[in-house]
């Protein structure tokens, strides 16, 4: 999914008959030098009824809508000897049909430079990146290039990488690109994260624990509708097996720092275990939770507000609901029928953490309830049906069907229309 991960050096040799685009996947600039470029169309149709729970703008022209999203990106990697490298990506994401999306910046970015940055290898075993670059740790559940939105998330950043047998860490500066609707207009620099991120294995193959520390500063966001400066550290670990079998993982994050004047003091934690009943069709049934930390009071001058900084959607696109002030469980199914197809069905109860804060968006914007609005104590915010399938053709060819039904709970219908949501989407991607 990382496009700079691709490894064509197979081709490197004369006696290799090249077919199709792997004629300009591999191309001998010297002895020691190669060039090769790539690319990705998406069309992506999806179908909402009643967005948002049914509460959207006046300016909105209907609550249900279809629209189809566009997503085309070219990229070239430049090899100069063994130490340099250059990668470059251009992207450009378009929306039709729907005069009113939910959220622009993610819809549609008619042209940007989404990727341009160095690797210069300095030693055996340390990478120097700087530029502009798509970066993710472990479970996407903290940065991550964001794949599910129209438009994905790069970062301008310096990162030293140590890579070894046994042992990864990452040490950066990076600041999220600001995606704007038109041509090479893009921000960045309004937030900033300084940290660190290892993973190391403790029985090769088959438990790694990683561990991490990240400090955030921004003016961007808001919470109980208050803007102001937040200085914010976390600090955490995942734990995570490999086996044949039965697997688990347990992650834990730590917030401090300030926000204004309050005191931050929030906490994150993630778990799951999965068990593979038919290893041979790859039938896996699983238990997946969340517990995401809440403001307690919001005249305590601490804010227990968890920040998921730049992660996934974690609950995909159907609703706008983030990983903030929740709780919830999710047992799911992955089923692989044949070698080129899966399924992935997944059920979320959802509730507020905390009845003094509100629910956030993926981007963390709070959307519930509204300031206007009479404070309700309840806390369930309902339950999530999903469907996801994908079938890869070959190599470059796939395509997908999701399809979702979220039934509103109290806390949604008691802040808002409450309505349910039904959403459907069918795609289709082909890469070179």
């Amino acid at each position: 999914m990382l496009r700079y991960n691709d490894n064509f050096s197979n081709l490197n040799n004369d006696t290799v008959h090249k077919k199709g685009f792997q004629k300009i996947k591999y191309i001998r600039l010297s002895n020691e030098s190669n060039i090769s470029f790539g690319g990705e169309l998406r069309e992506q149709f999806q179908y909402y009824h009643n967005q948002n729970f049914g509460d959207v703008p006046a300016s909105f022209a209907k609550v249900s809508a279809g629209q189809l999203w566009q997503r085309v990106m070219v990229h070239t990697n430049i090899e100069l000897g063994n130490k340099l490298r250059i990668f470059a990506q251009l992207g450009s994401t378009l929306r039709f049909f729907n005069p009113n999306p939910a959220v622009a910046e993610i819809d549609e970015n008619q042209l940007s430079l989404h990727q341009a940055f160095i690797d210069y290898h300095f030693q055996k075993n340390w990478l120097l990146r700087v530029g502009r670059q798509e970066i993710s740790f472990a479970n996407h559940r903290l940065i991550t290039f964001r794949e599910g939105p129209n438009t994905r998330l790069p970062f301008d950043a310096a990162v030293i990488k140590y890579h070894s047998g046994k042992r990864k860490v990452d040490v950066f500066e990076m600041s999220p690109v600001i995606s704007k609707t038109g041509v090479l207009d893009d921000q960045s620099f309004k937030d900033i994260i300084i940290g660190a991120y290892a993973t190391e294995q403790i029985v090769p193959r088959k438990l790694s624990i990683d561990y991490y520390v990240l400090n955030l500063n921004t003016k961007r966001r808001k919470y109980n509708y208050v803007v102001g400066k937040e200085n914010r550290q976390s600090y955490g670990f995942r734990i995570f097996s490999e086996n044949s079998k039965f697997n688990f993982e347990l992650e834990a994050t730590y917030q401090s720092g300030k926000f204004n004047e309050s005191t931050i003091s929030a906490l994150g934690i993630s778990a799951d275990i999965s068990y593979k009943i038919m290893p041979a069709n790859k039938f896996i049934v699983g238990m997946g939770s969340n517990y995401m930390s809440g403001d307690k009071s919001k005249n305590d001058n601490r804010l227990n507000t968890y920040n998921l900084l730049f992660s996934k959607p974690q609950y995909g696109l159907t609703a706008p609901i983030g990983a903030t002030n929740l709780v919830n469980i999710n047992p799911y199914v992955k089923i692989n029928p044949t070698k080129k197809s899966n399924v992935y069905l997944s059920s979320y109860f959802m509730w507020r953490q905390s009845n003094q804060d509100g629910t956030y968006s993926p981007l963390a914007v709070e959307l519930r309830p509204a300031p206007a609005l009479i404070f309700t104590t309840k806390k369930r915010i309902g339950t999530l049906l999903a469907m996801e399938s994908n079938y890869a053709v070959n190599r470059n060819l796939s395509f997908a069907i999701d399809a979702s039904y979220f039934f509103a709970g109290s806390y949604v219908k008691a802040t808002g229309k409450g309505k349910d949501i039904t959403y459907l989407s069918f795609k289709g991607t082909y890469k070179f």
